[in-house]
């Protein structure tokens, strides 16, 4: 089973969950650099349990009470995600909100959103956006890098 290493806690032990394949722990440091994950649904989802096992991760969702209802069902567990490899991650997000504020913190942001709403992250971020963030966009659009220059 995956779970925090003893060790160094800051570090997510995998365990492959195949019998075939080696039995020895893989570890995935945690780094200092802090992604912003914006949205609610699957793909958001499954974003921030993939960057929170390496990253400072902090979840965002501007959809009316969304992000108050992911962090309640969330509670204090740990996501459990199997990758396709067999590898087991479990992780936890720093933060899940809907404070705009916290783009302050962040090194880079994933729009996991529909492309509609991206205007509506790129404007709730702007007065505090660093200068240098990396931005993604999951779905892109043509006229992206436009909306967020506006």
């Amino acid at each position: 089973p995956a779970q925090r290493c003893s060790k160094n806690p800051e570090q997510v032990v995998i365990m492959p969950d195949h019998p075939n394949k080696h039995d020895e722990e893989m570890h995935e440091e945690r780094h200092e650099f802090t992604v912003l994950v914006c949205g609610g649904g699957n793909a958001a989802q499954v974003a921030t349990a993939m960057y929170s096992a390496r990253y400072s991760t902090i979840a965002v969702s501007l959809y009316a009470d969304e992000a108050a209802k992911w962090k309640e069902a969330l509670g204090d567990n740990d996501y459990e995600l199997t990758l396709d490899t067999g590898k087991v991650l479990k992780s936890r997000p720093d933060d899940i909100t809907n404070d705009p504020s916290v783009a302050a913190q962040a090194d880079a942001i994933v729009l996991a959103v529909p492309s509609f709403a991206h205007g509506q992250y790129f404007d709730a971020f702007e007065p505090y956006i660093k200068k240098d963030t990396v931005i993604a966009c999951m779905p892109a659009r043509s006229g992206g890098d436009l909306l967020l220059a506006a």
